[in-house]
């Protein structure tokens, strides 16, 4: 396995891992473009046989889980950092983004409800719908990611489906759940 191969296999469930520990979208795919790079330039140092798809997935896994701590660590830090914004600048953004909130809030509510489901659901639960319908990453793939085997990935999609259907079915919901998950 070269490393188009392993980018073409692992981007997707690997950007869906990262995003389900917390990142956004677009810091997950940065993430996991560095964790990428970092294992093809420290191939040699991969216990057993990287061209393995299920050796290169843990260890990938493994490279990534370090890049996301590092990223967290980084992103404290900058939110220590006092930035000072003069009113005048406050008040033109707030303005030019009012008319697009309301807009947002009334076509993105049930996107809003189900992410926010989604972030309920436990992490192994959260991994799995995330990689695998987010990411539209096949089963098998998802399983050598995460090393487990394809079964328990669909265990753990079918009870992620299930607890997202009672989520959002509760009374806080909209009542919105199924149309979105049946």
């Amino acid at each position: 396995m070269d490393l188009t191969d392993a980018i073409d296999r692992f981007r997707g469930p690997l950007v869906g891992l990262i995003a389900s520990w917390g990142a956004s979208h677009v810091d997950a795919s940065e993430l996991a473009q560095d964790s990428f790079a970092d294992a093809y330039l420290n191939r040699d140092r991969c216990r057993g046989d990287w061209q393995d798809p299920e050796v290169f997935g843990r260890w990938l896994r493994g490279i990534a889980r370090n890049n996301f701590r590092n990223w967290l660590r980084s992103c404290r830090r900058r939110q220590r950092r006092v930035v000072s914004v003069d009113t005048a600048t406050l008040e033109q953004t707030a303005a030019a983004t009012a008319g697009k909130a309301e807009s947002l809030a009334t076509t993105d509510r049930r996107l809003i409800e189900l992410r926010m489901a989604i972030d309920r659901l436990p992490t192994k639960q959260r991994q799995v719908i995330l990689m695998h319908y987010l990411e539209e990453t096949s089963v098998s793939d998802v399983a050598a990611l995460l090393s487990v085997s394809a079964k328990t990935v669909e265990g753990r999609l079918y009870q992620a489906r299930r607890a997202l259907r009672r989520l959002m079915d509760e009374p806080s919901a909209s009542g919105i759940g199924k149309a979105l998950l049946l």
